[in-house]
């Protein structure tokens, strides 16, 4: 078992504390030296970590924990007939792959957990396959696939539960539309009626790629990869209806990636990259929904995915093609990121999710 810590520390590191979270870090594994998934402590108070364990998988780019914290779920991301979906079994220092399968759409990029289903965005194949959780850890095979884009350039990359738990939310960069389904009542079986929430303009070709809810459940936020631009939404009984559209940063990378509302509802955070790679910082009006940009902030190479701690303190960064994940504080005032210098080496990290 490897142990990782500031590189200011001597070896070891503190018992979890109060303020300890656990980090799971979803990787690529292709030509590096990844193992797969890892599985950290991680102590927002001291900024320092212990990896715990890790779990041999192939291409892991998205995982979850389910809800009860007993699993992981995670794609694998593969495009040659390797792509499918995997589980693990979670404890407070160890993570176990128990099972996969395969059937899921070329190069699936997200994972959702949905009542006793997962989820899958396949980008290259444009589909949503969905599989059944045995209760146990296992996956099912393959219940339903839905193609809901109708053209060839559909590339679906996110699945998004909404807050009443009545819908999932689908967005297609290829087609530029949001998709919505509606989940069974009862939370059984697998989502049905699917239809177009929203469409944007072809000609733009913003390209629609990660979907947030405020906690309140009262609006939406996405980022659009190709426009670098952040949508706000306000949402109602499956409805979203457009509020204002802002362009997060001017870098003409074109390679928008991950959006987070902060904890407090103060902030909203995107993460881009191809050119002058970063985080911008949007101030949020809780009661209007409405954003305005006020920073953006320098990272290492290929921010695709960031999170935010519980406590709204901390923002990490996974810099892909530096192999490390980034730690910044964030300003209580004002929502301003500062590097703290530390960071965690990891390779290829792309997915970061904290509980």
């Amino acid at each position: 078992m490897a142990v990782s810590v500031l590189c200011t520390l001597a070896a070891g590191c503190a018992k979890p504390t109060d303020t300890a979270v656990k980090m799971l870090v979803g990787t690529y594994t292709d030509g590096n030296d990844s193992k797969g998934v890892y599985l950290y402590d991680f102590d927002t108070e001291n900024l320092e970590w212990k990896l715990l364990d890790t779990a041999a998988a192939g291409n892991p780019s998205f995982i979850i924990p389910s809800p009860d914290r007993n699993f992981a779920y995670a794609v694998s991301e593969y495009s040659d007939g390797r792509q499918g979906v995997q589980s693990f079994a979670l404890t407070e220092d160890r993570i176990d792959l128990i099972d996969f399968r395969g059937g899921t759409g070329a190069d699936p990029c997200n994972i959702a957990a949905v009542g006793g289903n997962i989820i899958t965005s396949d980008y290259s194949g444009g589909v949503v396959s969905v599989f059944p959780l045995t209760g146990d850890g296992g996956i099912d095979t393959l219940a339903c696939q839905f193609v809901p884009g109708q053209e060839p350039a559909s590339h679906i990359h996110c699945s998004v539960v909404s807050p009443d738990s009545a819908y999932v939310f689908i967005t297609d960069l290829g087609a530029d539309n949001i998709y919505r389904a509606t989940l069974p009542a009862d939370g059984r079986g697998v989502p049905y009626d699917f239809c177009t929430a929203f469409s944007f303009d072809r000609e733009m070709h913003p390209g629609p790629r990660h979907l947030t809810f405020s906690r309140d459940g009262r609006f939406a936020y996405l980022i659009s990869e190709l426009g670098d631009c952040v949508t706000a939404f306000e949402y109602s009984n499956g409805i979203l209806k457009h509020l204002s559209t802002e362009i997060a940063y001017e870098g003409d990378g074109h390679g928008s990636a991950d959006i987070h509302v902060s904890p407090d509802g103060r902030y909203v955070y995107t993460s881009h990259r191809l050119k002058e790679d970063g985080i911008a910082i949007f101030r949020r009006n809780p009661d209007s929904g409405l954003l305005v940009h006020s920073g953006y902030v320098r990272t290492g190479r290929h921010p695709r995915n960031f999170a935010i701690t519980p406590d709204g303190r901390l923002l990490l960064c996974a810099c892909r093609d530096d192999n490390r994940i980034e730690i910044y504080s964030i300003e209580p005032g004002s929502g301003a990121l500062t590097y703290t210098g530390k960071s965690i080496e990891v390779p290829a990290p792309v997915c970061i999710q904290l509980y």
